[in-house]
């Protein structure tokens, strides 16, 4: 009995630690939880020589930290995000070239929290050393467009990725943009520009048919403007310039669609600016 009894108070014991022990875990200030880190500029003259390797260092802990606070059950709850962050912040002042970094940065604090503006002020330092690496403009003019809806800036580091590319992709995205963002005008200038640059026909014959496009649009945007100064309201429809004949006629859309000022007062048209999708034959 005595061998028994002597089991179970230990367990009792070890039971009891256990309790404390997760009691004053949660009790511990966030930095302890993760660790304290010294502000980035102390570590820089820390680190002398090996700063990388201690960038390294300091976001392989910022990123198993992350990894071990994953639950498939209970998704992200209690992950110090700030506190992450400051890590992040740390690594990439330290080592400004360690694109893992980068790629964790953006799937992490975007898509997690939604820190689209802290986001990107590290992804600006990348890009300011990694110039040459197309996916840091990517990150930042995506995170712009699609979280941010600011479609001018994030067209201006697209049109970054397309030139470095001389990608038709990134140069008809880019214009698309430009056109969301009303400057028609910039994006017939870029379509221009790059059309010559991208010299195979095959890529180079979708962009001339955007670029076609958005002449139309520009000259639909040019005759609101018109019919604005001349009646001092908005047009009802382009049908309405023909009539008064500020335009000689409907412009046409090279996609096929049909033109058409939206409740904004923009200039859309019914092809979306895509090809029609050809017809699926029943089998």
């Amino acid at each position: 009995m005595r061998p028994l009894l002597v089991v179970i108070l230990a367990a009792g014991l070890v039971a009891i630690l256990q309790i404390s022990i997760k009691e004053q875990m949660e009790q511990r200030r966030l930095e302890e939880k993760l660790g304290y880190l010294p502000r980035k500029e102390v570590l820089k003259v820390m680190g002398l020589d090996h700063r990388g390797l201690l960038g390294q260092y300091i976001f392989f802990k910022a990123m198993t930290y992350y990894g071990g606070k994953i639950d498939p059950f209970l998704g992200s709850k209690g992950i110090e995000y700030y506190n992450m962050y400051r890590f992040i912040d740390a690594a990439t002042y330290l080592d400004p070239y360690n694109i893992d970094a980068y790629y964790f940065t953006e799937a992490v604090f975007t898509w997690g929290i939604g820190r689209i503006r802290e986001t990107n002020r590290i992804l600006q330092r990348g890009l300011h050393y990694r110039y040459w690496d197309p996916m840091l403009p990517f990150f930042i003019g995506f995170n712009y467009f699609y979280f941010l809806k600011d479609y001018e800036r994030g067209a201006r580091y697209i049109q970054k990725v397309a030139e470095m590319q001389k990608s038709s992709f990134y140069t008809s995205l880019a214009s698309r943009l430009l056109y969301e963002a009303n400057r028609t005008d910039l994006a017939i200038d870029f379509l221009q520009e790059m059309v010559k640059e991208i010299t195979k026909e095959n890529l180079r014959r979708p962009l001339l048919k955007r670029l076609e496009a958005l002449k139309m649009v520009k000259k639909i945007e040019d005759a609101m403007e018109e019919f604005q100064r001349r009646f001092g309201r908005r047009p009802h429809s382009i049908e309405e310039m023909v009539t008064t004949g500020i335009l000689d006629q409907v412009p046409q859309d090279p996609y096929g669609g049909r033109f058409y000022i939206d409740n904004s007062g923009k200039v859309r048209s019914t092809s979306r600016f895509a090809p029609a999708r050809r017809k699926q034959w029943n089998r």
